[in-house]
């Protein structure tokens, strides 16, 4: 019989190397690594050098089968158990059956869960009742909220772990206060157990009542001691194609640019259908970029979604039809109404496409060759999954989350990719669209800034 040759794994990186031996002796470490860096492989050799036989993975749900992937090329030794469907009953009997195994064995084992199931019952007190050697927190970010059922969750179940590692690109998405929950589950003494007084150093209080974030303060000291359980690496480590972005500025119909400028002056727009309504300034900002993407909810009984145009999906048709027919692509987009677009365009072309989203889950299929078009809900495509198949992305919409858009960014320009890889974002001339487009490639806060210049437009006309 002809033996069996496994492929070696390629070397580590310079910035692997150094991320696994300042994890070596700490028992507790925040990787804070850029998206593409290998925080997954670090996490597996810390896993090995710490001689860990019962590890504990806890990720987003569209993360948990990347794990699988990852300990197959990185550490084929360990017995993996990824829970990624069925119910938390069918899940922790798995995890029990595959621990069960792998001792009996005389190896060790890996139990990957996501978040929200692992504090559900039964699966919470199967968990705490193991002695767990390693615990790793995959997109920690996703514990940030200090008052979060699963955070605190995880923060009782950290205090009996003798090592953990976070792993995140995107520590505090929205603000240092972000930091807060995650050092808690990681070391307590870092910045202690108390998140009121964790704020009042660290941030300046006023607004209505005193009880507003205004500003931050300290943030030299809050990064000092941090610095005591964080390694950082960013994007700059890796030797990747070059990224390009372009802007393909498009109109709306006489009828969509009607129901656009009603609505962004009056806060209310009418359509046959109904009333388009925003109550408030954030419901404004939702329902402007709503109408960019041609569909928007009306206020009628019962409430219902009204398609007032169709110039995105018209520009991601001329966009494609540039394309060669088997060329893989990739399209971002916040709404339903986004991808129903991308795959009308697709249908227009004779082209096959496939969706990544909350209800339909292609992309092994796209991955697979089984269709060139990918259309992507941008909270379903940015974490934990390699569209590195595809050189070209296009943005109808992206949502206000500034982590969000960078994780879907880095999908595609990340180890593995060996071509320029081109960003498309379709946006309506004079529209919110470009507000948003500017402030996450400056990489600000969203919904300050466009909020900031619908303002200051106001001011400047009265």
């Amino acid at each position: 019989m002809a033996a069996v040759v496994t492929e070696a794994p390629p070397s580590l990186w310079k910035h692997q190397e150094d991320a696994i031996e300042f994890a070596r002796e700490r028992p507790a470490t925040l990787y804070h690594m850029g998206l593409g860096t290998g925080k997954s492989r670090c996490a597996i050799e810390v896993a090995r050098n710490a001689e860990a036989k019962q590890i504990l993975i806890l990720c987003p749900l569209s993360v948990v089968a990347a794990w699988k992937e990852q300990f197959s090329r990185f550490g084929p030794e360990f017995e993996v158990a990824v829970l990624n469907k069925g119910s938390v009953k069918k899940k922790v009997k798995e995890a029990a059956r595959v621990a069960m195994k792998a001792t009996a064995e005389l190896r060790p084992f890996v139990i990957v869960i996501n978040y929200e199931s692992a504090r559900g019952e039964p699966f919470s007190s199967w968990a705490m009742s193991l002695k767990w050697d390693l615990l790793v927190m995959d997109e920690s970010h996703r514990i940030k909220s200090p008052k979060g059922i699963t955070s605190r969750w995880v923060s009782r179940l950290a205090k009996v772990c003798p090592k953990k590692l976070a792993l995140t690109g995107t520590p505090m998405p929205h603000s240092p206060l972000d930091i807060y929950a995650q050092m808690r589950s990681l070391d307590p003494t870092i910045l202690g157990w108390s998140f009121f007084k964790f704020r009042l150093r660290y941030a300046k209080m006023g607004g209505f009542g005193g009880k507003q974030v205004v500003g931050f303060q300290n943030i030299d000291i809050l990064r000092e001691r941090m610095a005591k359980i964080t390694f950082q690496a960013d994007r700059s480590v890796l030797d990747l194609p070059d990224a390009i972005h372009e802007k393909r500025v498009i109109d709306l119909s006489p009828k969509g640019r009607k129901i656009y400028e009603e609505l962004d002056r009056d806060f209310c727009a009418q359509v046959k259908e109904g009333e388009i309504v925003a109550s408030n300034a954030l419901v404004k900002l939702l329902r402007l970029q709503q109408v960019t993407s041609g569909l928007v909810t009306v206020d009628s009984d019962p409430p219902e979604l009204v398609q007032v145009d169709r110039s995105k999906q018209k520009a991601v048709a001329d966009l494609l039809e540039d394309l060669p027919m088997d060329e893989p692509v990739i399209i971002f987009g916040r709404f339903r109404s986004d991808l129903a677009a991308v795959h009308a365009a697709a249908e227009s072309l004779d082209r096959e496409s496939l969706e990544l989203s909350g209800g339909r889950k292609e992309l092994e299929a796209w991955q697979a060759g089984d269709a060139p078009i990918l259309a992507v809900q941008i909270q379903a495509g940015g974490v934990g999954i390699d569209l590195t198949r595809a050189a070209y992305c296009v943005y109808l919409s992206t949502g206000f989350s500034l982590g969000d858009y960078e994780q879907s960014v880095a999908r595609c320009h990340r180890p593995g990719q060996d071509r320029t890889v081109f960003y498309y974002h379709i946006l309506v001339k004079d529209s919110v669209d470009d507000r948003v487009y500017k402030a996450l490639r400056a990489r600000k806060n969203v919904v300050e800034s466009v909020l900031a210049d619908i303002y200051t437009e106001k001011e400047d006309v009265f």
